[in-house]
């Protein structure tokens, strides 16, 4: 038997033109007529819901053989809703952790009344009351926003006491990051990254050039003052529109002691407990911010982060293994906000 193409009938998507300025329809197929009757749908619907139970039956169970160590990776440039079915999937998990990135990742959630809640920082498993949220040692932690967005939850009625563990080797990010990251920006002026201008880069590039404050560091204020000093020092040597006065120092180092008898209850080495909680056989899912697309090594170098919000930032943001690693959701977007954003266009 001869091959015949299969034939689409242009006139059937152009029905908004007069009938006379509509093209003939090919192979011989008469344009369909607007008068037919309806079939009935009841019997379409029945066998619709018939197909759907086996495939709904074969989700839910993917969902509950998920592996003890799983993630949920942004595959794009970010905004792709990974806080969302972190949101979700954080009932069938003891354990929620953040394992790079700071407040620059955007997670918005609701509660079972439709309230809404946009975290940056606190791990999107904090609405799901029996799951213990973790900020691993590969975060930078801005603490006004960190207790920012913890007063805001407790005023929702979500206790947070108990429920989030800081590691003690996350980075602090202070507010004079986020103003180099601007100053920053403007030196490279038409070529600027496009940065949040939360002062993450900043922050990293302090712990890789080794004379960052850590979350330990607030353990011990005798000497936070002289570390928080050298920083700033650089600072103002390095971008000739960066002041600070000793004044300024002062206080920021009263605001930090505040903040350490604060956080004190929330300090915990995270790699003990995570490795501890893996050992115990608890259920963990890690929520990655940004996206593959950002990361430092393997994204769109240099319009990147400055972290790994790949799979290989599980292991060393939170010190587990990577034989623990099971299961990774790569979530995709709809559409890619980041990259209309980079390219100077209007998002949708």
């Amino acid at each position: 038997m001869p091959f015949s193409p299969p034939c689409l009938d242009p006139a059937a998507s152009l029905s908004f033109l007069p009938a006379a300025a509509r093209p003939p329809a090919p192979c011989g197929v008469a344009p369909r007529s607007r008068s037919r009757s309806r079939r009935p749908l009841r019997a379409v619907a029945s066998l619709a819901t018939a197909a759907e139970e086996p495939a709904a039956a074969a989700a839910q169970g993917r969902l509950e053989s998920l592996s003890q160590v799983a993630g949920v990776l942004g595959t794009q440039w970010g905004d792709e809703g990974k806080g969302k079915l972190v949101d979700i999937l954080a009932q069938r998990f003891d354990v929620v952790a953040r394992c790079q990135g700071g407040a620059n990742a955007g997670h918005t959630i609701y509660n079972s009344e439709g309230k809404k809640f946009s975290l940056h920082l606190v791990p999107s498993g904090i609405l799901n009351e029996n799951t213990q949220c973790v900020i691993g040692n590969g975060a930078v932690v801005h603490l006004p926003g960190f207790f920012k967005e913890i007063d805001g939850l407790e005023s929702n009625g979500i206790s947070c006491e108990g429920r989030i563990l800081v590691s003690d080797r996350a980075h602090l990010l202070f507010d004079f990051h986020q103003t180099v990251e601007g100053l920053r920006e403007v030196e490279l002026g038409n070529s600027l990254i496009g940065t949040t201008k939360r002062g993450i880069g900043p922050c990293y590039s302090n712990k890789v050039i080794r004379n960052g404050l850590r979350v330990s560091d607030l353990r011990h204020m005798d000497t936070f003052g002289a570390k928080l000093y050298t920083l700033l020092r650089d600072a103002a040597l390095r971008f000739e529109g960066f002041e600070y006065s000793t004044k300024t120092l002062k206080e920021e180092v009263e605001k930090y002691e505040k903040f350490a008898e604060r956080l004190g209850t929330y300090i915990t080495d995270t790699v003990h407990f995570m490795n501890q909680s893996i050992l115990q056989k608890k259920k963990i899912l890690v929520e990655g911010g940004q996206a593959t697309m950002l990361d430092i090594d393997f994204g769109t170098y240099p319009f990147v982060t400055s972290s790994s919000p790949s799979a290989g930032g599980i292991c060393t943001g939170l010190g587990i293994a990577p034989r623990s690693i099971g299961d990774l959701i790569g979530v995709v977007g709809s559409i890619i906000f980041q990259l209309l954003t980079i390219l100077n266009f209007p998002p949708p």
